[in-house]
């Protein structure tokens, strides 16, 4: 176990990375796995030279980092591979002002790098489904819980000024954790749990939840759900217990924002979540974390400082 969570030591960082040629290299790997086809004529096949990518058939060149969320970067990509080893070595979330401290570079810099990388890592993981049949022919239980965060400056009782979430975990037979999803919504109804199914959960799945009644619906669509009336009170804190993983994910993304942003307003939390729950995902390979980062951010949609404070999404 203890090889299996051991990450990236920053010396091992700057043997693999520690040039810029190194990290050339293995950005151009990523790209050229993922297919980068012409711009103008849609012609899959190109060929790289450094920096450019040029189109076999109509000859245009583009950069390599055209179309991703690095276009159009003046930032050498040694920093952007340290700042991918930053958000990604550590289950804790990182600031924006600490990532610009350890790089050296401006805040503004530093949060809109930031910025980027969160969004590749969020788009990855509304992607992720749970509940999916494993190669060893056993099938992982869902754990699902509705959670409140924040409203920390909220004058008020109950939750009034929190931000709603739905989190779910899987259950392997063993009881460890498996994938996790979060994702913010504007109530716990039927409608946002359809949704949350929908995008996270796949036919077949079972699905366990603590009798909230928007959560019924994860019994619909070809899913099961058994509900576990725990009356207000906290389930015990076994592992393979009924909420066990759900409950853990919820304690560790709260020690993580606790220990990193001292108040985060609701229009930042998706990315927030997006990237924790991307961190989570990929614990169990810790040192090949940058290359899946890297993945990520070549596959994720670009995002410019105009779309950004068009937006009002700012963080």
């Amino acid at each position: 176990m203890r090889a299996i969570m051991r990450g990236l030591t920053d010396a091992e960082f700057e043997r693999l990375y520690g040039t810029e040629d190194q990290c050339l290299a293995a950005w151009v790997k990523v790209r050229q796995a993922a297919g980068m086809s012409c711009p103008r004529c849609g012609n899959p096949k190109s060929y790289v030279y450094d920096r450019r990518v040029g189109c076999t058939r109509c000859d245009m060149r583009w950069s390599i980092t055209s179309g991703s969320v690095m276009a159009d970067t003046k930032l050498p990509l040694t920093i952007w591979f340290r700042a991918m080893h930053l958000m990604s070595s550590t289950k804790q979330c990182i600031s924006a002002v600490e990532l610009g401290r350890r790089l050296g570079v401006s805040y503004p810099t530093a949060w809109y790098l930031h910025k980027r990388l969160r969004h590749a890592m969020t788009q990855e993981s509304d992607r992720c489904q749970l509940g999916a049949p494993a190669e060893g022919g056993w099938t992982p239980i869902v754990e699902a819980d509705d959670v409140y965060l924040g409203g920390e400056r909220n004058e008020g009782s109950g939750t009034a000024g929190k931000t709603r979430v739905i989190a779910a975990a899987e259950r392997w037979p063993n009881g460890r954790m498996g994938a996790v999803v979060m994702r913010v919504v504007n109530s716990f109804s039927n409608q946002a749990a359809a949704a949350f199914r929908d995008s996270h959960i796949v036919p077949g799945a079972v699905v366990h939840t603590d009798g909230t009644k928007a959560f019924g619906v994860f019994g619909e669509a070809g899913r099961t759900h058994v509900a576990t009336v725990t009356g207000g009170k906290r389930p015990e804190r076994e592992r393979g217990g009924p909420f066990f993983n759900v409950n853990t994910l919820i304690s560790n993304l709260s020690t993580a924002l606790k220990a990193t942003y001292k108040v985060f307003s609701p229009k930042h939390l998706p990315n927030y979540l997006g990237a924790f729950c991307w961190t989570t995902n990929h614990r169990r390979n810790m040192p090949g974390m940058i290359g899946a980062l890297c993945i990520a951010a070549a596959s994720a949609s670009r995002l410019t400082r105009r779309t950004v404070y068009a937006t009002g999404s700012i963080g």
